[in-house]
């Protein structure tokens, strides 16, 4: 077996140069020999009204005591900062509730419902629906991003794949679907490059930090780039969030060891994070992406059989996957943050990969940062 082409080396340095400017005070003269006649009338008659207004407007909403950026009667309680309309109802760790209507809408811990029950297809609105975002408040963007030109074929949601029963939804009727080459492909291994081959090409979306770890990694060539990009904002009583995900892939098990391989991120750009960089947030305890290599691929502690799947090395010849992972991750209240959903294939346009992505869900207790299998 041979990739489409030469796996290759490719590295990109940034020069930037910065320039600085002063400003050069004006030249006063200060003459000690002046006109004894100059003009001494310090206009006496001059407006103490001016701007003597004490009133100034500072943003701040003076009915708003607890500083959520909410007001009666918006906000049911304005005595406690995670109380208001952005806010999601807190569960606790036991699910019981806290007896509190949290988002101010009339009820009181009541669970989300599912909302992925409704026959979804590929679109920006479907893949997140299917991902559980239901809550439209917290979700202000979401885009998806192919660098080939193969159209949407590499997105979906899914009930099921095949008649396999682990790559099945962990949360709901449906899950958000996206692969380096077409996703109702029956075999990756004949699968092809979606658009226009050595066109196509790009690099390595790798990240500036995996977890809170500088990346040293040099990205590769890379094509067939899928991403789903959201823009959320997290409820005002949010402490962390948490995703499930399984990776698949054809580059098993002749590509082992290559250290270059497809593989999945989960890419958060987030002004408390690394300040901003973007940072991969799914990766095993080794601190390797999710791909090959990665400790959770093909691991016998907690397996999952591809039979039915279409891939499954019976009748792919190779393949593999990880069995489900949960990935939880903190978060700063209220904020404002992108995390892009990303596979590719890697030195080559074949060989393709796929991810199933489900069960997005916010957290208003403290969470402890990393992936994990889901153990059933």
């Amino acid at each position: 077996m041979f990739s489409l082409f030469a796996k290759t080396l490719v590295a990109l340095s940034v020069l930037c140069i910065g320039v600085a400017s002063c400003n050069v005070p004006d030249d006063r003269d200060s003459d000690a020999g002046a006109d004894a006649d100059s003009d001494t009338d310090t206009d006496a008659d001059t407006d103490t009204d001016a701007d003597s207004d004490t009133d100034t407007d500072t943003g701040v909403d003076p009915n708003d005591k607890d500083g959520d950026g909410f007001s009666p009667p918006d906000d049911c309680d304005d005595n406690n900062e995670f109380v208001n309309p952005m806010a999601i109802e807190d569960l606790g760790d036991e699910g019981t509730g806290d007896l509190v209507d949290n988002d101010c809408d009339g009820d009181t811990d009541e669970e989300e419902g599912i909302c992925d029950c409704t026959g979804l297809g590929n679109s920006e609105a479907d893949l997140t629906t299917a991902l559980d975002l239901c809550d439209n408040r917290f979700v202000l963007s979401v885009g998806k991003i192919l660098t080939s030109s193969g159209g949407d074929v590499a997105f979906d949601t899914l009930t099921h794949q095949g008649s396999n029963t682990c790559i099945l939804p962990t949360n709901g009727c449906e899950m958000a679907v996206i692969s380096s080459g077409p996703v109702g492909q029956s075999n990756p291994n004949q699968a092809q490059d979606m658009g226009g081959g050595m066109a196509d090409i790009s690099l390595d979306p790798i990240t500036d930090f995996m977890g809170n770890n500088p990346t040293t990694s040099i990205p590769y060539a890379s094509c067939d780039v899928t991403q789903i990009e959201l823009t959320l904002v997290a409820p005002t009583n949010a402490l962390g969030f948490s995703f499930d995900s399984l990776f698949g892939s054809a580059e098993y098990d002749e590509w082992i060891g290559d250290g270059f391989n497809d593989a999945f991120y989960a890419i958060v750009e987030d002004a408390n994070l690394n300040g901003g960089s973007t940072t991969n947030i799914v990766f095993d305890d080794l601190g390797v992406e999710v791909e090959v290599d990665n400790n959770f691929f093909e691991n016998a502690s907690y397996p999952c059989d591809e039979t039915g799947s279409g891939w499954e090395p019976a009748i792919s010849g190779v393949s593999g996957s990880t069995g489900w992972l949960r990935t939880t991750w903190e978060v700063v209240p209220g904020t404002t943050f992108k995390i892009t959903f990303s596979i590719h294939d890697e030195g080559d346009c074949a060989w393709d990969s796929i991810a199933f992505i489900d069960n997005f869900t916010w957290s208003t207790q403290p969470v402890e940062p990393g992936t994990d299998p889901i153990i059933e």
